[in-house]
């Protein structure tokens, strides 16, 4: 799906992908930020998973996963071996447009302001799945 941005927020782990401060480091050019939040103005082929053009939604760190791997099939998405990531190995939400997976957005309940979801996409879901 096609995402207009509307709020990023900025990780450490940004910082660190731009500097080129991990073992792996992306391929270059690429645009850092999996704390994206925005609207969705395109769906492509597939199952849309609920979201629907118009709905706000969070781009998060786990930006794709197969869903098929044990790792997957157990909750532990974070261990699959296929995953990407947004703002590393796919690009991010310090853009005006990021794509995002269905599958793996998070649909953001109206009401809620959009500077709040960005922070839950990273330190909030890493401390729950802590």
């Amino acid at each position: 799906m096609l995402v207009r941005i509307e709020a990023s927020g900025l990780c450490h782990t940004d910082i660190h992908a731009a500097r080129g401060e991990w073992p792996v480091t992306p391929t270059l050019p690429f645009i850092p930020g999996h704390e994206g939040v925005g609207i969705v103005e395109r769906l492509g082929g597939g199952n849309a998973h609920g979201v629907a053009v118009g709905d706000r939604v969070a781009i998060p760190w786990l930006g794709y996963a197969c869903g098929d791997c044990r790792y997957c099939n157990t909750g532990r998405e974070t261990l699959c071996l296929d995953q990407l990531n947004t703002g590393y190995s796919i690009n991010g939400g310090f853009a005006d447009n990021a794509v995002g997976y269905a599958r793996h957005v998070v649909k953001v309940p109206d009401g809620i302001d959009r500077s709040t979801p960005p922070r839950l996409t990273c330190a909030g879901v890493t401390t729950y799945k802590a």
